[in-house]
């Protein structure tokens, strides 16, 4: 992980799974289910339709941000399905 940017950014290849806790902020792996630093319940990530691939994906790289130059989605080797049902409501990139 690189320690001077954001690791929320997407660009680690493989991406990190990161999750913030809503208490005190703190960034957490996505595996810990209690915050390291408050002790808070962690929350479960929500999924967002990524524009490159089309598919809902819960640990987006920075291709979810923009669509294929040439029109076509293509499969992304980095999407994370969600473990939910396919019916839950997704978040927008």
């Amino acid at each position: 992980m690189c320690w001077v940017c954001n690791p929320f950014c997407g660009k680690c290849k493989p991406p990190l799974r990161i999750i913030r806790c809503p208490v005190c902020n703190a960034h957490n792996f996505a595996n810990w289910k209690i915050c390291k630093k408050c002790g808070a319940v962690l929350p479960e990530r929500t999924a967002v339709m990524c524009s490159y691939s089309g598919l809902p994906c819960v640990n987006p790289c920075d291709k979810h941000k923009i669509s294929p130059k040439d029109g076509v989605q293509k499969p992304c080797k980095w999407n994370t399905p969600p473990k939910s049902p396919p019916d839950t409501p997704l978040s927008e990139p």
